[in-house]
């Protein structure tokens, strides 16, 4: 690898780290306050926006004690050692897991998404636990690479779609479970928030710019195809252009769809369909994801019966069916409003049709009112007095990791499961770059057996000194 670190020194080096160092309460006996052993230490990779705001989390909740942070950027860990004066830095991760690896229990990730797969997999190989944010990793194979790390390493894996541990995300896969809404046929979800027109900015990526002080591009660029600086890259833009990012799809789905994925047990879709924003060409803009999209996912169902997800963002958002039992004067939220932005689904059952907001199902209800109040008439009294029927309290993602590393128990988002939404974000931000081509996946295969142009994005090509080997 270019800094200098070999893969397999640094990973004999602190393989002794990679035992369990946390022990759970009930193996300690009077405990009262937590003893050191009880405390998950954290390392984190990427101390951005959302890596500090994940740490500011967890150490808020004392969730845990954040010890060594390692960002390619001096300017984010020199905000990072204002909130953790104490905390190690380092500007390269595989230098913290080396040097710091056995003062560590986990590790976040929440750098962009091309980052995301390789410190992951590093960090399981040597025994950490691992909270990567989402959408676990750029590419189908990197997200397919994780799942298979996960069920090899002994380690809590947990992908970083917070809305999974809303109680509202338990109350409708409950719901579903059960069959209040009856067999589900149709899910269409959308959300208005927009990146950057990154189409727009592609003549700006020829202008020669000064890269900020202290920040090594060359390492922010790591495994990904090489470009220059530009400001129109980072920070936070880089979602909205195809070497790093997973445009909206991969933004967005992970939230959204991420509640009906986990109430019906979906696995991959076996065709995918997408319309974009006319205008984009596929050659000329090729680094730029367009600026909408709708996009059909097609699931075969063990039942013999096809479930479709229909995906909207962008301008077709307003294109989204108003459902006819919603009742007169409501609005579903679809509509782009300027300085604003809304997300959200609706799920149509044979029985009933439900809608829920942008995280975890949130504020998910029956539609109309009248239906919903129908519905829970119906039930049994004590079917109603279970738990999760109603959206009760519970635990947020957060503690439910560092839970699982205490206990010695599996997450609630596992990359195992977790995994398979983020493959429907990969292959979204796949199909959207091949428009009106319905693309038929093969999931064991791993490939497209009508495309080879859309092959050619399903795995990463690494720069030379990169490779990801589970």
């Amino acid at each position: 690898m270019k800094s200098g670190f070999k893969r397999r020194t640094f990973l004999r080096s602190v393989g002794a780290a990679g035992v369990f160092s946390i022990l759970p309460r009930r193996l300690i006996a009077g405990s009262g306050e937590a003893p050191p052993s009880e405390t998950v230490r954290f390392a984190a990779v990427g101390v951005g926006g959302q890596g500090r705001a994940d740490l500011k989390g967890l150490t808020d909740a004392k969730l845990g004690q954040v010890v060594a942070v390692a960002d390619v950027d001096p300017r984010c860990l020199a905000e990072t050692k204002k909130m953790f004066p104490s905390v190690l830095t380092f500007a390269d991760y595989r230098e913290m897991y080396d040097k710091a690896g056995k003062s560590f229990d986990a590790v976040l990730v929440a750098t962009p998404d091309h980052w995301h797969a390789l410190p992951t997999l590093d960090a399981m190989q040597i025994g950490k636990h691992v909270y990567t944010e989402k959408p676990l990793a750029r590419t189908v194979w990197e997200v397919n690479q994780l799942m298979k790390a996960a069920r090899r390493y002994n380690v809590v894996t947990h992908m970083g779609n917070q809305g999974h541990s809303f109680a509202s995300h338990r109350t409708f896969t409950s719901w579903v479970r059960k069959g209040l809404l009856g067999e589900i046929r149709e899910v269409h979800t959308w959300t208005t928030m927009r990146l950057l027109d990154s189409a727009s900015k592609i003549p700006e990526l020829a202008k020669q710019e000064r890269v900020p002080e202290g920040l090594d591009w060359d390492r922010w660029i790591g495994p990904a195809e090489y470009h220059p600086y530009s400001p129109y890259f980072t920070p936070n833009r880089w979602r909205a252009w195809t070497p790093f990012g997973t445009g909206t799809p991969g933004d967005w789905g992970c939230h959204l769809l991420d509640p009906i994925y986990d109430a019906l047990n979906l696995r991959s879709p076996q065709r995918i369909t997408a319309e974009v924003t006319p205008g984009w060409d596929p050659v000329r803009d090729r680094l730029a994801f367009p600026n909408a999209a709708r996009i059909r996912y097609e699931y075969d169902l063990a039942n013999g019966k096809t479930m479709t997800i229909v995906w909207h963002d962008g301008e077709f958002c307003n294109e989204v069916p108003r459902p006819a039992m919603l009742e007169e004067g409501r609005e579903l939220g679809n509509r782009i409003v300027p300085k604003q932005w809304n997300a959200g689904a609706v799920v149509y059952g044979s029985k009933y049709t439900l809608k829920y907001g942008s995280h975890g199902a949130d504020g998910c209800r029956v539609i109309p009112e009248s239906d919903m109040r129908t519905m829970i008439r119906d039930i049994k009294a004590e079917e109603k007095a279970k738990p999760n029927f109603w959206m009760t309290q519970i635990g947020s993602h957060f503690e439910d990791f560092t839970t699982a590393i205490k206990i010695g128990r599996k997450s609630n988002n596992p990359f195992e499961t977790a995994g398979y939404v983020a493959e429907n974000a990969a292959l979204g931000a796949i199909a959207v770059r091949h428009p009106n081509v319905r693309l038929e996946w093969d999931c064991e295969a791993l490939r497209f057996t009508n495309c080879e142009a859309a092959n050619a994005m399903v795995a990463p090509a690494y720069r030379k000194g990169y490779a990801l080997n589970v």
